[in-house]
């Protein structure tokens, strides 16, 4: 039953010591940002690729950035516009780029009009494997930025009338500037515009010293709010010492119940075996 009474009071005193050193970890993150800035927000040195849940975000891999050589585009080649017929129906490319002469040229392009007609089924799928072989189509290249549109140059000083008309809404604003500019002086002497910019300065006075009565007055604020919060981390410290100092004297009371007995019921056994050896 003590043993119960004991075990209840030592985890009473382990949730009181919890709770003081919880309520400093609040305070002294408290003290770390009074202003209350970094609240409900991210660190500023903690990992950016991270998502809320804590999984890491994966990248999304292009089609265009992958390694494999079956991908990339196929390199290109020189088309000569010189068509010849070989046998089995194929027809092949003079990609070499070799001069020919011009009677076989003639002669070629005289016999492909008329042998045209009988093989057009099969110069397509020819070409098709021709130009593509045992290679697969190759993949749109995602990386190749679009083209960026050139300004257009417009001929301002060709057109006569749009450098009048410039030139005439410019000698309309500086004759404006300047207008403005010789009333400005005009007003400048007058006692109402030296009532007004004795107002403007006055409100601007004003508006300085509250400005700097609300700064002041936030800082003692706080000032005072940094005090709290000291003293109290201060007697918070002070009862979780207090508590700590609790608890260890509660377990050396224990331990100290335990060890009297044991050393009682040594006692009690040493006596009994005298007792027997007489």
């Amino acid at each position: 039953m003590a043993s119960g009474v004991v075990e209840k009071t030592e985890e009473e005193l382990r949730k009181e010591l919890f709770e003081l050193n919880r309520q400093q970890r609040e305070i002294t993150e408290r003290l770390k940002d009074p202003r209350g800035l970094r609240r409900g927000g991210f660190s500023g040195g903690g990992p950016r690729n991270f998502v809320a849940n804590g999984g890491r975000q994966r990248g999304v891999v292009r089609p265009g950035e992958r390694n494999d050589a079956e991908d990339q585009p196929a390199p290109k080649r020189r088309i000569s516009s010189a068509v010849v017929k070989i046998e089995e129906g194929e027809i092949a490319e003079d990609v070499s780029g070799a001069p020919r002469d011009a009677n076989k040229e003639e002669s070629i392009v005289e016999a492909s009009p008329r042998e045209a007609p009988a093989n057009h089924n099969e110069r397509k799928p020819s070409n098709w494997l021709r130009r593509d072989g045992c290679q697969r189509p190759s993949k749109m290249d995602f990386d190749i930025p679009p083209p960026e549109p050139v300004p257009r140059v417009l001929p301002k000083n060709e057109d006569p009338k749009l450098v009048s008309r410039n030139k005439r809404m410019l000698g309309q604003l500086l004759g404006t500037l300047e207008k403005f500019r010789k009333e400005d002086m005009q007003l400048s002497g007058t006692e109402a515009y030296m009532r007004r910019s004795d107002s403007l300065k006055r409100a601007e006075q004003r508006a300085r010293e509250d400005s700097e009565k609300l700064r002041q007055q936030e800082r003692e604020q706080l000032d005072e709010k940094l005090k709290r919060d000291l003293t109290l981390r201060a007697r918070l410290a002070a009862k979780a010492e207090e508590k700590r100092l609790e608890l260890l004297f509660l377990r050396w009371s224990e331990h100290h119940k335990k060890l009297a007995n044991f050393i009682r019921l040594f006692l009690i056994s040493v006596q009994m075996s005298i007792f027997q050896f007489y």
